[in-house]
């Protein structure tokens, strides 16, 4: 697979409707339609499919918007989608906050030998890794970025 068609696999190309703009990021509702779910990215994204389990909901997403880009609520963009693997952002997701709480949990039953300790502990590391996951996607960014106003 040479790079070009590798890079091509990792980010989709959508088209939506700016619904809010704020410090260098936007909401954006993607306009899905018909030929949605039938691209050959669309199987890794899922996010269309997410959608419309809510009758007649489209998918909203907060995009990047590069410096020198104006755009206003209103605005159909063009959005470029980084892609992630289901699998992945639900072991991290739920699996993570899971073994924090079982580790504190366990940390301090064999420390303290106490259930008010276990629980303080078990939620303290769940908070924690709840935590973590708010920083680390805060400091990677969005998973779109807007690049054009069409």
């Amino acid at each position: 697979m040479s790079a070009m068609s590798e890079a091509a696999a990792e980010f989709h190309t959508e088209t939506g409707k700016v619904v809010e703009v704020h410090k260098g990021r936007a909401i954006v509702e993607l306009e899905v339609s018909a030929r949605s779910g039938s691209k050959p990215e669309c199987a890794r994204c899922g996010l269309c499919s997410a959608a419309g389990a809510k009758a007649g909901a489209l998918p909203e997403l907060r995009a990047s918007v590069p410096a020198g880009l104006a755009i206003a609520p209103g605005d159909r963009v063009e959005v470029r989608l980084r892609l992630a693997t289901p699998g992945k952002a639900g072991l991290l997701l739920l699996g993570l906050p899971l073994v924090a709480f079982l580790g504190g949990l366990f940390l301090a039953n064999w420390l303290w030998k106490s259930e008010a300790a276990m629980m303080a502990c078990g939620f303290g590391a769940l908070g924690a890794a709840f935590l973590v996951l708010y920083a680390v996607g805060r400091r990677r960014g969005a998973m779109a970025t807007i690049t054009r106003k069409l």
